[in-house]
């Protein structure tokens, strides 16, 4: 049964405060819960409604027109998955979900395309592809400005993550969660797991239904405020730290009355970089918990586990 609400801790980017005491409370909030809500962040409020407005726009069209898109049609994971298309819990059904996935644009003839890289899907709706490019960039130069305080809560120097995101593997993912009468026992809008990059930015439309797992398996609600981003922290940043900083555990039960709808980015670093534990991460005597791994090599291997089309 779940634990409870839980207000996640919310820390200001901007500025405003001192940006070494914002640092301070990011490496507190990585090393115990692993989530919080980043308020600051500078992305526009009609941004932040434009791309769930999009999202809306999308799903509402009929089920051809969104297959039109579909992922299998990307050679580089890039479109429309339907609903049981994802399974992140394996035990249960698949995701009771429906995702478009976009990442940067690039060009095929580009020589330093890397397999995760290339051209999306657009769908042939007004403002669509202006609205969700624009919502991308400013969200990455949002988390950006996060990890270069990462970088300093772990000693390292502001430009530590700048360096490995010269030519970032980015993923904004439109979600709808369809709503359920009543709960599926055997299935969750999206099953319990942790993300395989390095940060997540997430936007919703406030429905509840996000929850993350406590060091004692408890699952909790969790409660941001309006406007903010609910970040959370992905595998690699937990090799990186050899574990110092947790990939929480969290998943989405099916909305009850209204279908929700979330829009979480995945920034990850460039495809060759590779994850390796940070010396000033070992204390004496220590080992690194992981061997090395490359970034984009490790993204493959993880949605071959959990896509349907991949299989």
């Amino acid at each position: 049964m779940p634990g409870g609400d839980t207000e996640i801790p919310v820390i200001d980017i901007s500025g405003d405060t001192s940006l070494a005491a914002a640092s301070e409370q990011i490496d507190a909030a990585c090393s115990g819960i692993g989530f919080l809500a980043m308020t600051g962040h500078g992305v526009e409020r009609a941004l932040l409604d434009g791309v769930l407005m999009a999202a809306r726009q999308f799903f509402t069209q009929p089920l051809a027109s969104k297959c039109a898109l579909a992922i299998e049609l990307s050679g580089h994971h890039r479109g429309y998955a339907g609903v049981e298309g994802e399974l992140l819990e394996p035990g249960l059904r698949a995701d009771f979900k429906e995702t478009l996935d976009f990442g940067p644009e690039r060009s095929l003839d580009d020589p330093d395309c890397s397999p995760l890289e290339g051209p999306n899907q657009w769908p042939d709706l007004p403002g669509f592809r202006m609205t969700v490019e624009a919502y991308q960039e400013a969200v990455l130069d949002a988390a950006k400005r996060l990890l270069r305080l990462i970088a300093e809560a772990l000693d390292q120097p502001p430009s530590f993550f700048d360096q490995r995101l010269v030519r970032p593997l980015v993923g904004t993912r439109l979600i709808r969660y369809p709503a359920v009468g009543e709960p599926l026992l055997d299935q969750l809008g999206c099953g319990a797991h942790s993300d395989y990059g390095c940060v997540t930015l997430l936007h919703t439309d406030g429905t509840p239904g996000l929850q993350l797992a406590d060091v004692d398996g408890q699952w909790h609600d969790v409660v941001a405020p309006a406007g903010s981003f609910i970040v959370n922290l992905g595998d690699m940043l937990a090799r990186w730290t050899n574990d110092r900083y947790r990939a929480t555990v969290h998943r989405v039960q099916s909305p009850r009355a209204a279908d929700r709808y979330s829009v979480p980015t995945f920034v990850n670093p460039s495809f060759d970089t590779v994850v390796e534990c940070l010396p000033s991460c070992l204390g004496e005597g220590e080992q690194p918990k992981y061997p090395p791994a490359t970034s984009g090599v490790y993204l493959q291997s993880r949605f071959d586990e959990t896509f349907a089309y991949r299989k």
